[in-house]
């Protein structure tokens, strides 16, 4: 078995968004924004974990999305159990 040395602060593939590389705001591209049901949200926090850039905020009751630096990538809609959020165009904002 090889073992792998990983050479950055961070065991993971996520970080706390403290990175310059992650503070991106998101600019005029995104084609789609999640949008939460909150009905349907159950605090579970998967969005949040499976966000590549950590953008997902906690209300202490549901995340929602900060979209000054969501990319509109929809793995958060994936992800969630419960189905409660939705990736909606653009265009509807």
């Amino acid at each position: 078995m090889v073992k792998i040395k990983i050479h950055t602060k961070y065991e993971g593939a996520w970080s706390n968004a403290d990175e310059l590389l992650l503070c991106l705001d998101t600019g005029s591209w995104r084609t789609e924004r999640p949008v939460m049901d909150e009905e349907k949200c159950n605090y579970c926090g998967l969005c949040a974990l499976y966000c590549p850039t950590q953008c997902m905020i906690d209300m202490e009751d549901q995340f929602v999305p900060n979209l000054d630096f969501c990319k509109g990538c929809g793995i958060c809609a994936k992800e969630c159990p419960r189905k409660a959020i939705r990736m909606l165009p653009e265009g509807e904002f």
